[in-house]
């Protein structure tokens, strides 16, 4: 089944193409792969399908009302896969509110330019991408490659890529240089 944008979801403030509702063995995957605990909320529930595998998690959906530009409340984790269309406005955001957020995006969203990955440095750093594949595989109606990004407040560790069901893995170690 193609996970789509979905016609009659978008409203005056949510475009259509931004309404791209995850696969729910893929969310599952994720979730299970770093294991939220404490105060977690996803910003973009969609149909649900981060928040089944999260009891009792806090969420957001502007097409029910919650909008995350509104939420100010901090958390322990942001899960997620957010909407495209405004990924470095969200993601800024969930840099004021968690210690941990992991977003489901086609990669290229996350390593676009220099200034970009100079705020997450200054937020701390990526832990772990987990590569899921492309997306058309994996349900989405792009062929992209689509990873699960961990970003952490503070860290300054290497960076370990993973493939998703895959053997191996690999590390990236850059030095930290201070960022203006």
């Amino acid at each position: 089944m193609m996970h789509c944008a979905l016609p009659g979801f978008e409203t005056e403030t949510v475009r259509a193409d931004d309404i791209i509702l995850t696969p729910h063995d893929v969310a599952r995957d994720v979730v299970e792969r770093f294991a939220p605990t404490g105060k977690v909320l996803d910003p973009c529930k969609g149909d649900g399908a981060f928040l089944q595998f999260m009891p009792g998690a806090e969420w957001c959906e502007v097409r029910e009302g919650r909008d995350f530009f509104g939420w100010r409340d901090p958390v322990d984790w942001i899960v997620s896969n957010p909407p495209y269309s405004t990924f470095k406005p969200w993601m800024l955001h969930s840099f004021t509110l968690a210690e941990n957020v992991v977003y489901l995006v086609p990669l290229h969203k996350v390593f676009c330019g220099a200034k970009y990955l100079d705020a997450i440095m200054q937020y701390g750093g990526m832990p772990e991408v987990l590569v899921m594949g492309a997306g058309s595989r994996l349900g989405f109606p792009f062929g992209f490659v689509v990873g699960a990004i961990h970003f952490k407040r503070g860290y300054e560790g290497p960076t370990w890529i993973h493939r998703h069901n895959a053997p191996g893995h690999f590390r990236l170690e850059a030095q930290r240089r201070d960022v203006k």
